[in-house]
């Protein structure tokens, strides 16, 4: 009984740190036809009446055009935009966004790579990153030959001096239906891999199910 109770606390107290772990959640949308991007921000379960500092770094061509709402200060400097709660409101999630506009939209961005320092309720400071990611604007049109493309992504699966059946590969990765294999002939091997995917992150994405049936997979670029 002793024992079970001890098994019930701990676990108890695991999901209580899940639920109320403090995180910071971050998403992105653009719009082709104005060029602008809005990044929308949630602060969760940061504790309230403690100082709050959210910072996000620029790419140089991006110029802010709209502001979140007015109870937040805020600052620019060296393509960083700064927002700061004074007290930290009584809420669970506080959500606000902000708005760059740019001269010329790529179909790819690399953009969000934020910063959270927050007071803890015994006053040390404590900190979230988020690292930069690429934000998808213009889907590039996916190959749909069955060889590799130039600028695509991949994801490789096994790489052999014999060659093999591309069905037998298949079973082996228990491959999705909205993927192919393909094959590349090198001087000494028969390389098999699962795409096609426009981006690293894509790939990545699919990495970890992958890995589940070839332990080694891993992604390439073409």
């Amino acid at each position: 009984m002793y024992k079970f109770l001890l098994v019930f606390i701990f676990l108890f107290c695991g999901l209580q740190t899940c639920f109320y772990a403090q995180k910071m959640k971050i998403a992105v949308k653009t719009d082709t036809i104005t060029r602008e991007i809005t990044t929308y921000v949630s602060l969760i379960n940061i504790p309230e009446g403690g100082r709050a500092r959210f910072q996000q770094r620029f790419f140089p061509q991006a110029k802010l055009v709209k502001l979140p709402f007015e109870h937040l200060l805020w600052d620019t400097a060296n393509n960083i935009l700064t927002i700061i709660t004074p007290k930290f409101p009584h809420i669970d999630t506080l959500t606000f966004s902000f708005v760059c506009r740019t001269d010329t939209l790529p179909d790819a961005i690399f953009f969000g790579e934020s910063a959270l320092m927050y007071e803890n309720k015994a006053g040390v400071v404590k900190k979230i990153n988020a690292s930069a990611k690429t934000h998808i604007v213009r889907q590039p049109p996916i190959p749909e030959t069955e060889k590799l493309a130039k600028g695509m992504y991949y994801i490789q699966v096994s790489a052999s001096k014999s060659m093999q059946k591309k069905t037998d590969v298949a079973k082996q990765v228990h491959l999705q239906k909205e993927h192919l294999i393909l094959e590349e002939k090198t001087d000494k091997y028969y390389k098999y891999f699962i795409g096609h995917f426009a981006t690293k992150e894509q790939a990545n994405s699919q990495l970890k199910y992958y890995k589940q049936y070839v332990g080694d997979a891993f992604v390439v670029g073409y």
